[in-house]
């Protein structure tokens, strides 16, 4: 990026007064309530990802998970903070599985083989919240489940997340996707000791296989990301879902385009997502290494509607401050509970010209126009 390194960067977007690097290894950044804080999972030396907190300017507080007793052992991902501050939700890989060697399971964007846990805010204690059935060999008729991307609801009393329940799914092109659904559970805490009781189904799919939580646009309007028009898996828009009406309304409908990671201002009144529509590269999903292909994602804008669509990242424009010099994608994104900044992931490619190799980091957007709310929270 040219201008890494400075102290103020302004992007193309009028929206974007600076950006900076947080971390230069790292992904899937959410705030603490105070926002002064924010945890993250980034993949060491060991070959695991484990959760850290860090502050704005990228200060490394403490790493939370990574073989304390009672924790798990491999890897952890995708925290998010209770409404408190004083716990850490994140989904934790299984310590024994079917498939142990193929490291690529060990990612917690993929969550296969993962279970919810939750720990405090030292990383002292750990709480084990979810037990999916977890496959161990070829032939004992488990299904391949998982779980990712655990957020609250508004008040704080429910957990959501996404679940893999089924094998199979799409199967263009033998790319076994799985089927997934959303899940539902009453967060409690007694006696200092988190927990989930009441674990339901909360929406399954009736139109495609995968469904995903993205967070909340008000008390009753989930917005979630997923194929559910019945286009290809790689073509999934974003969606608002009525947990009242269960009306589910398509926001994107763009069917060619991957538009999925996206963030809502606390208002709840604009909604950030990734998006390759302005790729140069278009994905061949019947190459079986096609993860490794070259690809493109910015980042996008458009209000609760799916209206106002307008264009927020550059970094593969190259007449752009923001542009990199290489691919880049952009993936999961979270808003500071006053709106000011979008704690990003970027992935750096360093591969070829006919082969990715994606490197991931966190920036901090700071936004020119940000919605404003005061934070409730004083804790983290």
């Amino acid at each position: 990026m040219r201008c890494f390194g400075k102290s103020a960067c302004r992007g193309k977007s009028s929206w974007l007064a600076n950006i900076s690097i947080l971390q230069k290894s790292g992904a899937r950044p959410s705030f603490s309530p105070s926002g002064k804080v924010i945890v993250f999972d980034r993949q060491d030396g060991d070959g695991f990802f484990h959760l850290y907190l860090s502050d704005l300017r990228g200060k490394i507080l403490r790493r939370l998970t990574g073989g304390e007793a009672g924790g798990p052992r491999r890897s952890s991902g995708y925290g998010t903070f209770d409404p408190t501050g004083k716990y850490v939700v994140f989904n934790a890989e299984q310590g024994q599985h079917f498939g142990m060697q193929m490291k690529f399971l060990s990612d917690p964007g993929l969550g296969t083989y993962f279970n919810l846990w939750a720990t405090d805010i030292f990383g002292k204690h750990f709480w084990q919240l979810t037990n999916i059935p977890i496959k161990q060999s070829l032939f004992d008729r488990v299904p391949s489940m998982g779980i990712v991307h655990p957020l609250f609801s508004p008040d704080g009393k429910k957990l959501i997340w996404t679940e893999r329940y089924r094998d199979n799914g799409y199967q263009h092109c033998n790319n076994n996707w799985g089927y997934w659904r959303l899940m539902q559970g009453d967060w409690r805490v007694k006696n200092g000791a988190p927990s989930l009781v009441n674990q339901t189904v909360l929406y399954t799919p009736t139109v495609g296989n995968y469904v995903t939580a993205m967070g909340f646009l008000d008390s009753h309007t989930l917005l979630v990301a997923g194929n559910l028009s019945g286009q290809h898996v790689y073509g999934m828009d974003q969606y608002t879902y009525n947990l009242t009406t269960h009306k589910l309304v398509d926001l994107t409908n763009t069917p060619d385009y991957w538009e999925e990671d996206s963030s809502i201002d606390p208002k709840g009144g604009t909604i950030v997502f990734m998006s390759n529509q302005a790729s140069r590269y278009k994905l061949d999903f019947c190459n079986p290494d096609w993860a490794q292909q070259p690809r493109e994602r910015d980042y996008w804008m458009m209000d609760r509607s799916g209206s106002h669509k307008q264009r927020l990242s550059y970094f593969n424009d190259s007449s752009a401050p923001e542009y990199v010099g290489k691919r880049v994608i952009v993936a999961a994104s979270a808003f500071s509970p006053d709106g000011r900044y979008l704690a990003a992931t970027l992935g750096i490619d360093n591969g070829t010209a006919t082969k990715s190799d994606i490197k991931l980091e966190i920036v901090l957007l700071d936004l020119q126009q940000p919605p404003r709310k005061t934070a409730q929270h004083a804790h983290a």
